[in-house]
């Protein structure tokens, strides 16, 4: 997981690695693909800006469709920094790309 300092001010974006689907073939083979579960978490100065960053972290993901194929697993919800001071959300999504 990458976590901002404590006491960090401002926006800031984090993100945690929570896995993925392995893609294997019917024969063993592995595919030419992988697959990651990922966390993104985003923090503001209010809940509302918190949520607009992560907004805006989700057209940055769906954007890069020549990169990576990027899905939302869930809506936002709220969620506090570490030191609960700083408000939140967090959102998972489904990254499929190159191996």
């Amino acid at each position: 997981m990458r976590v901002a300092p404590s006491g960090t001010k401002g926006r800031y974006i984090t993100w945690q690695h929570l896995g993925g689907d392995p893609i294997i073939f019917l024969d063993n083979s592995q595919g030419d693909k992988r697959n990651a579960q990922i966390q993104i978490n985003a923090y503001d100065s209010t809940g509302l800006d918190a949520l607009r960053l992560l907004q805006a972290a989700q057209v940055a993901l769906l954007a890069a469709k020549d990169k990576f194929a990027a899905s939302p697993q869930s809506e936002p919800i709220t969620a506090l920094d570490d030191a609960d001071d700083v408000p939140g959300y967090l959102q998972s999504y489904s990254i499929t790309g190159k191996r």
